[in-house]
């Protein structure tokens, strides 16, 4: 087994495991043996637990970055462009095998406290997906679909603090109806409250 493909299943093991336990929760070793990979192999490619929990971090956010641009740079208005985003990560958490929740959520509750690390870099990861939400909202500002006084970083950080808190219930109830909520009632007040008035 090449490396780049050891150090890949190391890494989405990872995602499974720490959206399952958080970051104090589990060990390495359920992580290694969940994998198929010897102890060894994992100090190759990773000095330490915060190390490997950092890449995990990153290429999660790889991931979903993807997810968040094909959707942003699709066709449609703006605003459609942004409930069809938040309706694919809703899609994808809903998917056998997957681990509801989001990982930057649960790692924030579980790791950011006892790690500077981890919460610069999940600091980050938040400040992109901001940054990506921002300059959709700032398009459909232009658009006309968002009042012209509309303040789209902040709204963006309401419509992400929203989701998470949604992700958080979901886990907690084992159903995606507060995803639905979100979208439904919560994300569209929100934008009803930064609309154009005609």
């Amino acid at each position: 087994m090449a490396k780049r493909d050891t150090r890949e299943i190391l890494i989405e093991e990872g995602v499974k495991a720490f959206l399952a336990r958080g970051f104090e929760g589990i060990g390495i070793q359920p992580i290694l043996s969940g994998a198929g990979v010897p102890k060894g192999s994992f100090y190759n490619f990773f000095p330490s637990k915060e190390a490997y929990a950092i890449a995990v971090i990153d290429a999660y956010a790889a991931r979903y970055q993807a997810i968040r641009r094909a959707a942003f740079e699709s066709s449609g208005s703006p605003l459609q462009r942004m409930r069809r985003y938040f309706e694919a990560l809703e899609a994808k958490g809903e998917q056998p095998g997957e681990t509801a929740g989001c990982l930057y959520g649960v790692l924030s509750q579980t790791s950011a406290p006892h790690s500077e690390a981890l919460r610069a870099r999940l600091k980050s990861a938040f400040a992109d997906w901001r940054s990506d939400m921002t300059s959709l909202l700032d398009e459909a500002r232009a658009f006309g679909e968002l009042a012209p006084t509309a303040d789209t970083v902040a709204l963006s950080d309401a419509i992400i603090d929203a989701y998470e808190g949604a992700a958080v219930r979901m886990r907690a109830e084992g159903d995606a109806a507060p995803m639905r909520r979100f979208r439904e009632k919560t994300m569209e007040a929100l934008l009803a409250a930064n609309a154009r008035r005609l």
